[in-house]
C-alpha cells in the first residue's frame, strides 16, 4: 500500500488530518506509530479544534522533520529543512488556495455554529480525505519518495 492510500486508510479509521498524514511518514522512517499518533494529536482539527492551520498541513511539517530536520546543531541542514517546508506550503497552497481550515473549508470550525455547518455539509468527510491525500503526496515528492 502506498503512503497516500495509507494516509486515507488512517483517516478512514477515524484519525485526525495531521495524524493521517504524518502517520505513514513514520512508519516509513521507522517510528513507532504509537508515538508517532500521540505527537500528532494535538495538530488536529487545525491546532486542537481551534480552526487554525489544517491538520494535514501540521502532519506534513511533521514528516518533513522527521525526515530532514536536526538534532544537533547545523545551519545549512537547518535551513535545508525550512526551505522544504516553505515549498511544501507553497505547493499546497496553489493547490487549494489556503492552509488554514476555515480558509479550506469556508467556515471556521472554531465557532461551534460553523462546526456544526461543516458536519452537516460533511466536508470532514468529503474534503479533508483529499487534503490529507494532497499533502502525502508533495510530501513524499519533496523528499523523493514514491508516494
Amino acid at each position: 500500500m502506498d503512503l497516500e492510500d495509507q494516509a486515507r486508510e488512517f483517516f478512514e479509521q477515524h484519525y485526525n488530518c495531521a495524524q493521517s498524514t504524518f502517520a505513514p511518514f513514520a512508519e516509513y522512517f521507522g517510528m513507532e506509530i504509537n508515538l508517532a499518533m500521540k505527537l500528532a494529536t494535538p495538530f488536529g482539527g487545525g491546532m486542537g479544534h481551534a480552526g487554525q492551520i489544517c491538520g494535514a498541513v501540521s502532519g506534513a511539517l511533521l514528516a518533513i522533520g522527521l525526515a530532514e530536520g536536526i538534532t544537533s546543531y547545523d545551519r545549512d541542514k537547518k535551513y535545508a529543512c525550512y526551505r522544504l517546508a516553505e515549498e511544501f506550503q507553497s505547493r499546497f497552497k496553489a493547490v487549494h488556495g489556503s492552509l488554514t481550515c476555515p480558509g479550506l473549508l469556508g467556515f471556521d470550525i472554531g465557532n461551534p455554529k460553523e462546526l456544526e455547518q461543516v458536519r452537516q455539509e460533511d466536508l470532514f468527510h468529503t474534503l479533508c480525505p483529499k487534503l490529507v491525500g494532497e499533502a502525502v503526496c508533495i510530501v513524499a515528492d519533496l523528499l523523493g519518495i514514491d508516494s
